[in-house]
């Protein structure tokens, strides 16, 4: 059953674990689309306003465009968890794992999506330790720098 990023418009699709590519060539395109992303949400990480970090990351997806995913269950879980445990936690936490030719492209999203929530939820919550979120700010945008090193990406920096 192939579907597209507006059917999972709730969920965060994710590469099963197990099956993230070892290293990634881009196309020239997809250089420019990723490489645009990951920057926008480097400036969003930096940002001091949630509001206006969440604007950067809502261009920034919209920007990335749409890509054709392929919803995949999980028979095996290749860890000391069972299948219908992995199952139950995805459906708590409204995690779809997915297939796709554009394994980049999800990574990138998936990113995208995680720090979305997370600003949605800076503005829900206005109470929230600083601290705690400058942490999770920083550990966001390390993945943004390890994604730019995987997709070789670096002379962005």
């Amino acid at each position: 059953m192939e579907t597209s990023e507006n059917e999972f418009l709730n969920s965060l699709e994710l590469l099963i674990p197990w099956e993230l590519p070892l290293d990634q060539h881009l196309s020239p395109a997809d250089r420019l689309r990723i490489g645009r992303a990951l920057e926008q949400l480097s400036e969003a990480l930096v940002e001091s306003s949630p509001q206006r970090s969440l604007d950067t990351i809502n261009q920034a997806l919209t920007n990335l465009g749409e890509i054709k995913t392929q919803k995949t269950g999980i028979r095996s879980t290749k860890t000391a968890l069972k299948a219908w445990e992995v199952e139950d936690y995805d459906r708590y936490f409204q995690i779809c794992h997915v297939q796709t030719d554009q394994s980049a492209v999800c990574l990138v999203r998936g990113l995208l999506v995680a720090c979305q929530r997370f600003f949605e939820i800076c503005l829900q919550t206005p109470w929230l330790e600083t601290q705690f979120i400058q942490q999770q700010r920083k550990g966001f945008l390390s993945y943004v720098h390890l994604l730019k090193r995987i997709f070789d990406l670096d002379e962005l920096d």
